[in-house]
């Protein structure tokens, strides 16, 4: 199945440091000043008041944009790991305004860390540490890596991964709705005589408040699940709080970043690939590194140019079973 991908990360050349909220509202502000202003100079103040409505969508346009095309800074890429699943952190478990992000988060111990390890020892870590140590490119921001607890108590520096969900592109849309339904709105109150003209904008501004609460409703609801990038991820598996064993280990592949809405931790985001590869034990394997390198070898064939390129011919185009609903290679 495929992944959801809305965010994109920005190199830290063009990150922009100014406060999300502050960011929001002077770009709410400036389209209230400029609107009225005009509207104050062609003589028309009573549509004053419809400008607020344009304002109140940029904030939330301005907000979303910064959400998913402005936080997360690139590290380098896409990255393969595997992990022990220490804990998960499903959208549904987030209180308001913390659930506006509708990710699915899971948090994993890499190979070949053990349970309790600390930020420090998990950085020079072989293979993975890399992924979680500060990196140059993000020295002047905030960093103290990410911790999670299991059922068991135990706390330990983690890889925070996640599944995204389509909750903050959906409130960006309902915004962009409500955005030209407002504009219109000061429009028509502008271009209709009195008594006509207010009354139509006031209904076109209605339905641009209608339009941005429908897209934070139906945001809210669209959950990020790991399901979506493998049915068999429906039910993840954390330790037993009493063997502390059980866990699922995990293949993961994804985008390299740092979130900057957070205290300061590296990241993927978004998983594009994950696949339950074994069971927690109590140990690491002792094959583990026969486990990672076949991980690595396989994600790299699975996303070769040419497997891409092999995946969008005809005969590869089935449902059920090639010998049912499959077709031949052309010529």
């Amino acid at each position: 199945m495929a992944y959801i991908h809305h965010t994109r990360c920005v190199d830290i050349a063009d990150y922009s440091s100014m406060n999300e909220f502050v960011n929001a509202f002077l770009q709410s502000l400036l389209s209230m000043g400029i609107g009225a202003l005009l509207l104050i100079a062609i003589g028309m103040p009573w549509c004053i008041p419809f400008v607020l409505t344009v304002g109140g969508a940029m904030w939330i346009i301005a907000y979303c944009n910064w959400w998913l095309y402005g936080r997360l800074i690139c590290l380098g890429g896409d990255q393969t790991c595997i992990g022990m699943l220490v804990s998960v952190e499903p959208p549904g478990n987030k209180t308001f305004p913390d659930s506006l992000d509708t990710d699915f988060s899971i948090n994993l111990l890499l190979a070949t860390n053990p349970p309790k390890v600390d930020q420090a020892t998990a950085e020079v870590s072989i293979p993975y540490g890399f992924l979680m140590k500060e990196q140059a490119a993000t020295i002047v921001l905030p960093f103290d890596g990410y911790r999670a607890t299991d059922l068991t108590g135990k706390k330990s520096a983690v890889l925070h991964a996640e599944f995204e969900g389509s909750g903050v592109k959906i409130m960006l849309d309902g915004a962009q709705i409500g955005l030209w339904l407002a504009v219109a709105s000061v429009a028509m109150c502008v271009a209709i005589p009195l008594p006509w003209g207010p009354i139509v904008a006031g209904i076109l501004a209605l339905l641009a408040w209608l339009a941005m609460l429908l897209g934070l409703v139906m945001g809210l609801n669209d959950e990020g699940n790991p399901a979506d990038v493998d049915p068999s991820l429906a039910t993840l598996h954390t330790n037993d709080p009493q063997t502390g064993e059980g866990a699922d280990l995990l293949g993961v592949t994804g985008t390299w970043v740092y979130d900057t809405a957070h205290e300061g931790w590296n990241e993927i985001h978004p998983i594009k690939l994950c696949e339950k590869i074994g069971t927690w034990q109590g140990n690491w394997p002792p094959d583990i590194d026969e486990i990672i390198e076949h991980w690595d070898t396989a994600v790299k064939d699975a996303t070769s140019p040419q497997t891409q390129l092999e995946q969008t011919n005809p005969q590869q185009d089935w449902v059920v079973h090639p010998d049912v609903d499959g077709c031949g290679p052309l010529g």
